[in-house]
């Protein structure tokens, strides 16, 4: 076992087979406490399986790092994402409530916009009138209409609600229900669900079909939950759903402060209060950290009064608020001090040299990054952005066909991918999409097109269509293509040399993924690389290139030597939508996500005169969290 203090032996070592609440503050190792009561529970029982739910892929990944020196880790611990492991009931057992055998995920907005728009319109509806509009509207106004109602699907999912709760909460829009029904037919009928539907679906399998749940439990006798403090309703009852009333032992880790997802229905309740009734858990809590120097505990206690316990061993540390006339002066500074780090090269504070990827500057949101920007490209300091496990969408036009090529290949239903494809082609669109060789089709039209490679992006619709769907050999197709590429005859049309580059990169990150894909064990169809795909299992690991620049939402589980705390304005940070006081709340507990980052040096700037996007300057005042922490 790794040491651990006294504290955190007693959480991994209680009785086994009884639900734990474990309160942990930032910095205290509540993913390592975590990890080490899987290990715990596997060496202490003969035979029973565990299943360790995470936030984020990538700390999926780290717990199996963690646990990969254990016999059989594979065989006796399921370690995933909520979405994941619900992803994984829908394949084995969608069939049992109805649903296709092969779902596709549709992931962008824009496609769900589209799918609903096109629902409508064959339904015979007049759409502005439906959707209650008065006059003509701009396309602009439409699409922040159908958004709004995307924005509501997914409240109707992450809440559960019946189709009678629908009803009673949207009773005054009268057209609201028949909206939400005819998206999730369009949604069936192309054999595709959206995020949100994979734990509606998970959760209701495990409601209607009790003996599905009942094979999981068979073997699955513990379930260890990190960042409980993050669930939703949808995500709980799925848990409590796969428990029902046989698992007992249920370990649920979080810390209510730094619960900063409730855009997305996330509550804390689930863990303080719901789970309180729903286990009969034994409570510990852990609030001493070691990630953190003095400094820096004692700006997080500022926000949060008495939520940190200063380690005995705790460095003294650095940490700073500097005000500045305006954000290029804000951005200088940083930048000069960013170098001027760089020249001290060593610090009794910092293990090895001080470098560009032990440094972090976050912002409330990208917006505030800006002069930031501009500046470290004039002082030649390299960055990259953590765009967390978003995935890169492909840019040159051989990387979209692959893509789009394999989403028509697996579900040939699936029209809104299948016009992107013929768009980005330039070739008609053929009359139906339910023909299962219609990338035959429209490898024969792409001859007469005007992209770039016509011959090698119509070799590879071909292609694409003659894969074996069960065992597809990427690799073969993958080497085929990255020589047909490589082979083409020279060019000095700029535009083609850019075009070939990017053509070659995307290949290359697709053969990653794959190679991800096969090291994972998460399967070995075409269907379920392309789902590992959407549920971000593939995702690059973020190895920032220099500094990093990072939101704190995606700066969430993640820590650096030295931060950067920037553009602390009022109605920056706190954001000004934020006007009631959960909202307030939840900006509080960002703000102490942010200052717990660090883990050595922390300087926090604001400017009293940010640009605004129309192209004036406007006074700013220091954010009361500033006010707060300078208290």
């Amino acid at each position: 076992m790794m040491n651990l203090s006294a504290d955190q032996t007693t959480v991994v070592e209680a009785p086994i087979g009884i639900a734990i609440q474990v309160l942990a503050s930032a910095g205290s190792g509540k993913t390592r406490v975590l990890t080490e009561r899987v290990r715990y529970i596997l060496e202490n029982t003969r035979s029973d399986s565990v299943i360790a739910i995470t936030f984020t892929n990538k700390a999926a990944d780290e717990m199996k790092q963690r646990l990969s020196d254990f016999e059989d880790i594979d065989d006796r611990c399921w370690i995933a994402t909520i979405h994941s492991l619900s992803q994984r009931i829908i394949g084995q057992y969608g069939h049992t409530i109805g649903l296709p055998s092969e779902l596709h995920i549709f992931e962008r907005d824009e496609d769900k916009k589209t799918l609903l728009l096109q629902a409508l319109h064959e339904m015979k509806l007049d759409i502005d009138s439906l959707i209650n509009t008065n006059g003509e509207i701009t396309q602009k106004e439409r699409n922040q209409i159908i958004q709004k109602y995307l924005n509501e699907f997914s409240i109707i999912k992450r809440e559960l609600l019946t189709k009678d709760e629908i009803i009673e909460r949207y009773i005054e829009e009268e057209n609201f229900v028949l909206i939400y029904e005819a998206y999730q037919d369009a949604l069936l009928q192309s054999d595709g669900m959206d995020y949100d539907d994979i734990l509606v679906y998970a959760h209701q399998i495990l409601s209607e079909q009790p003996w599905c749940g009942r094979i999981y439990r068979a073997k699955y006798k513990h379930i260890c939950l990190d960042e409980a403090q993050d669930l939703n309703k949808a995500q709980y009852e799925v848990v409590k759903a796969l428990c029902s009333d046989e698992v007992k032992s249920v370990m649920m880790v979080g810390d209510p402060n730094q619960m900063i997802y409730g855009f997305n229905g996330s509550s804390s309740d689930y863990l303080c209060h719901f789970f309180l009734e729903d286990f009969s858990p034994k409570k510990y809590k852990l609030d001493q950290n070691y990630r953190s120097t003095r400094k820096i505990i004692k700006l997080a206690n500022k926000l949060k009064p008495n939520s940190q316990v200063e380690s005995d061993f705790a460095l003294q540390g650095k940490a700073r608020i500097k005000q500045f006339p305006d954000e290029e002066a804000e951005a200088t500074w940083v930048c000069k001090k960013i170098t001027q780090l760089l020249d001290l090269k060593t610090h009794p504070d910092i293990e090895g040299e001080i470098v560009l990827n032990k440094m972090v500057v976050l912002g409330r949101n990208g917006f505030v990054f800006n002069a930031i920007k501009e500046k470290l490209d004039e002082e030649q300091i390299p960055y990259s952005l953590n765009r967390g496990e978003s995935q890169v969408e492909p840019e040159s036009i051989f990387g979209k066909v692959l893509n789009l090529g394999i989403k028509v290949r697996l579900n040939s239903k699936n029209w809104i991918d299948g016009k992107k494809l013929c768009l980005t082609l330039g070739i008609p669109e053929p009359h139906v999409w339910e023909s299962q060789d219609v990338l035959t089709t429209l490898a024969r039209s792409v001859k007469d097109s005007k992209v770039p490679f016509l011959e090698i992006q119509s070799e590879l619709l071909s292609a694409i269509q003659g894969i074996d769907l069960d065992k597809p050999n990427i690799p073969k197709l993958v080497n085929h293509f990255s020589q047909s590429l490589k082979n083409l005859p020279a060019t000095s049309e700029q535009k083609d040399i850019d075009e070939l580059e990017r053509s070659l990169l995307e290949l290359q990150r697709f053969d990653r993924c794959w190679t991800v894909f096969k090291k994972k064990g998460l399967g070995e169809s075409l269907g379920a690389f392309r789902n590992a795909m959407a549920l971000r299992q593939l995702t690059e690991e973020f190895i920032p290139n220099g500094l990093t620049l990072s939101t704190v939402h995606t700066m969430k589980g993640l820590e650096k030597d030295i931060v950067f705390l920037v553009g602390m304005c009022e109605g920056v940070f706190p954001d000004y939508r934020a006007d009631t006081k959960k909202e307030i709340d939840e900006e509080l507990n960002s703000a102490f996500v942010a200052v717990t980052r660090s883990r050595r040096w922390l300087c926090i700037t604001y400017p009293l005169s940010r640009m605004m996007p129309w192209g004036s300057p406007r006074n700013q005042t220091p954010s009361r969290f500033i006010k707060q922490m300078e208290s």
